[in-house]
């Protein structure tokens, strides 16, 4: 098994400082726009801090295709939009400068190999979703992966924090006919609104059911 590479163990070790030259530092609060999917943009990002969300954007809605956090490393110029969800710390470098810092680091590539299969992945279950399922089954899964998200044992009831709005965005449908699907699976009991950008599932195994 390949090792995993650590943002950490390059920010803490002696070898951090010299990592980073040629890097800038950039803080983006919550929904600042990191960049436009502008195939001319030359850079690479690092996530040090907060949660970052890689979206393309249609007419009429968006739809969420990768999330970056912490020791996350990608390119700027993917064609797709990136935005924080978080208040989050960067450092960005330009492509020659990366690519030095990459023959130097050669335990780097592990890491670039781990996010863009995790980025394929996600893109793929993105189209798989579009293609076979209909609005509530993606719905259904993506609270099943939100519930289940961590690795920590879920217990039914147990509150999750989501807008109409960010959930519209990851099962890539409009604001409306995502507000309309949640209505009925409520309707059905396979979830529950404790409160605006609240709710529960009342039974996990039954909303997997739905999937």
């Amino acid at each position: 098994m390949p090792p995993r590479f650590s943002i950490s163990g390059i920010l803490t070790g002696p070898t951090g400082e010299e990592f980073f030259k040629g890097f800038v530092g950039r803080s983006y609060a919550k929904g600042s726009l990191v960049a436009t999917g502008d195939i001319d943009e030359n850079g690479i990002l690092v996530v040090m801090s907060g949660r970052l969300r890689m979206f393309l954007i249609g007419e009429d809605r968006e739809l969420s295709l990768f999330y970056l956090g912490p020791g996350d490393m990608f390119c700027m110029h993917s064609g797709c939009l990136v935005e924080a969800i978080e208040p989050s710390e960067l450092r960005i470098t330009d492509i020659a400068t990366f690519d030095r810092k990459l023959r130097e680091n050669p335990l780097i590539a592990w890491a670039l190999i781990s996010i863009l299969g995790r980025a394929l992945a996600s893109f793929l279950h993105t189209i798989e979703d579009l293609m076979f399922h209909d609005i509530k089954q993606r719905i259904a899964r993506f609270f099943v992966e939100q519930a289940t998200a961590g690795g920590h044992g879920f217990v039914d009831g147990t509150e999750i924090r989501l807008g109409v709005e960010e959930i519209a965005k990851s099962v890539g449908s409009s604001r409306q006919a995502t507000s309309t699907a949640m209505n009925c699976m409520i309707k059905e009991g396979l979830i529950t609104r404790l409160r605006r950008g609240s709710y529960s599932i009342p039974s996990l195994e039954r909303l997997r059911g739905l999937r």
